[in-house]
């Protein structure tokens, strides 16, 4: 077992240096380490607390709609613990491969409230495959918007074409597991080398996951306000950094580029992100290292409000102080 962890903690460092060696490549071999520290210096304040703001109301609405699925399913739980559990979730997805810390979302939901942890994951897995169809055509449709500007088909734009149809395969994967009934689900698992081993654990909130399509209009609406404000919170740093981007080129470009978050070779695609940004971005007719700069800023606005997400690790220490006395 204790051989399994260090295996973990060793390839976590890798994926984490691989991403520092990405970011400092960039940094120091492709531009100008001086402009981008003016860049950054520069911006305007204000936009980037607005921007902040912003992110903070995403992150409102999401942790509204997993309270929002609890209580449909028999859970009657107050909203502020499920948000402090949303963003403990949040933070550590910051820092983990393809962002799948944010599954541990649901061991906080079980140790503040005491909710089953496979009724938490099921308001989180059900949702997250349409999440991820639904991210999936917001970014086909900025790569169609990139394309009919720039009139060529470069390669990261073929690149791009293959992981946005992996991911749009991928949410359907995650809604038929989720939603079909038990005997097509574990046909679909036992097909799937990967997922097979995990058939038992994923039929587990089956009848849970199955309660929660009655709520797919609920789920689409608040995912399209949170595309919302995501849009809105790199428009107030784009204007933070006086860029010529209108609110729906950023709204456009917030899936098809945090889709690159998900690729789970860097802790939530550093390096990966970022280099997405500058191609994305440049092709709008932003310079290579504003459009980097960019990057560094919309990582450092999400890490930073996330960081709220101590309150669940806080919350935790507090009850176990309690429990121990």
């Amino acid at each position: 077992m204790k051989t399994a962890s260090y295996r973990k903690i060793v390839y976590f460092l890798l994926q984490a240096l691989a991403g520092i060696a990405i970011i400092a490549y960039i940094t120091l071999y492709k531009f100008d380490l001086t402009e981008i520290t003016a860049a950054i210096k520069n911006i305007h304040i204000a936009y980037f607390v607005l921007a902040a703001l912003a992110y903070f109301i995403h992150n409102l609405l999401f942790s509204y709609r997993l309270s929002y699925l609890l209580q449909h399913i028999g859970h009657k739980i107050a909203y502020t613990k499920v948000l402090i559990s949303h963003l403990g979730g949040m933070l550590v997805a910051d820092i983990t491969p393809g962002r799948s810390g944010y599954l541990l979302t649901p061991a906080f939901i079980k140790k503040i409230t005491g909710a089953r942890a496979t009724d938490a994951m099921a308001c989180i897995f059900a949702p997250e495959g349409l999440d991820l169809v639904l991210k999936g055509a917001g970014a086909m449709l900025a790569l169609i918007y990139l394309l009919s500007s720039t009139n060529s088909f470069y390669l990261p734009a073929t690149t791009l074409l293959i992981a946005i149809i992996a991911l749009i395969l991928l949410g359907c994967l995650i809604l038929a597991v989720s939603c079909l009934d038990e005997k097509y689900t574990r046909r679909i698992l036992y097909k799937m080398p990967l997922l097979n081993r995990f058939s038992d654990q994923l039929s587990q909130f089956k009848h849970s996951g199955i309660k929660i399509k009655k709520n797919i209009n609920v789920i689409i609406v608040l995912y399209m306000l949170g595309w919302f404000f995501c849009g809105l919170q790199w428009y107030f740093i784009g204007k933070a950094m006086n860029l010529p981007i209108t609110y729906l080129e950023f709204f456009l470009l917030h899936p098809l580029i945090t889709a690159l978050m998900f690729i789970p070779l860097t802790p939530a695609g550093l390096g990966i992100m970022e280099s997405g940004t500058v191609i994305a971005l440049g092709l709008l007719g932003i310079a290579p290292t504003t459009s980097f700069a960019f990057s560094l800023l919309v990582r450092t606005n999400i890490i930073l409000t996330d960081a709220t997400g101590i309150s669940a690790f806080l919350y935790q220490w507090k009850l176990s102080l309690s429990q121990g006395r």
